[in-house]
């Protein structure tokens, strides 16, 4: 069960969770609503789409995690999956500025196109999120795996709501992640409820309201 467990808390590390979020929404059939024009990511150009999905893995991913294991060999953190709070300042400080110049890369880029608006709206939820996680922790070690789990559900709930048609399954994926994910981070004893529980809730909350927006 600690294998399965940790296999899970790997799947599901949060610098993977905004390259699955875009995934769902871009290649999930869904029409958007026409009376509050928010636009549906999946009518976007294929080849739009994988230039989007490349800048996500790019910004969310590879960048985040080269620049955590340069940390770790400085010694500026002890493990990758960063289990000292002390530790976790600088690295939720970096998150903020890799998800600031996603946005701003992203807005300038689309705001006078089509694209919907999620697409730029999803980044500034995450730097808006890092900044509530880097306050909070210095009260409590909340969990990075809630966290992203909350991104990933209140991200999928504020998208479907604002398309007139959706494939009603994606509901439930955010859902189940979050649930083998956070299950996984208790049973390791890596956090307690109450640090899930915040992660989870300060996260889903905000990007939740922010992608909401209208732009």
């Amino acid at each position: 069960m600690k294998v399965i467990a940790s296999i899970f808390s790997w799947v599901f590390i949060p610098l993977l969770i905004p390259s699955y979020c875009m995934i769902l929404t871009l290649f999930t059939v869904s029409f958007d609503n026409f009376f509050n024009g928010s636009g549906s990511l999946w009518s976007i150009p294929n080849e739009i789409k994988y230039a989007l999905l490349n800048l996500y893995l790019i910004f969310t991913l590879i960048a985040p995690g080269i620049s955590l294991l340069v940390l770790r060999n400085r010694k500026m953190i002890s493990t990758i999956d960063i289990q000292d709070r002390t530790q976790r300042f600088f690295p939720i400080l970096l998150m903020f500025f890799y998800s600031i110049a996603l946005f701003l890369l992203l807005f300038l880029k689309t705001k006078d196109t089509t694209i919907p608006h999620f697409i730029f709206t999803f980044p500034l939820s995450g730097a808006i999120v890092s900044i509530a996680l880097f306050a909070a922790n210095y009260i409590l070690k909340i969990s990075l795996h809630a966290a992203g789990c909350g991104i990933m559900f209140g991200y999928i709930l504020a998208y479907v709501i604002q398309q007139q048609y959706f494939e009603f399954w994606i509901l439930f994926i955010p859902c189940i992640i979050s649930g083998v994910t956070i299950s996984s981070r208790l049973y390791l004893k890596k956090h307690t409820f109450e640090e899930v529980s915040h992660g989870w809730v300060i996260s889903s909350g905000i990007t939740f309201v922010i992608n909401l927006i209208p732009f």
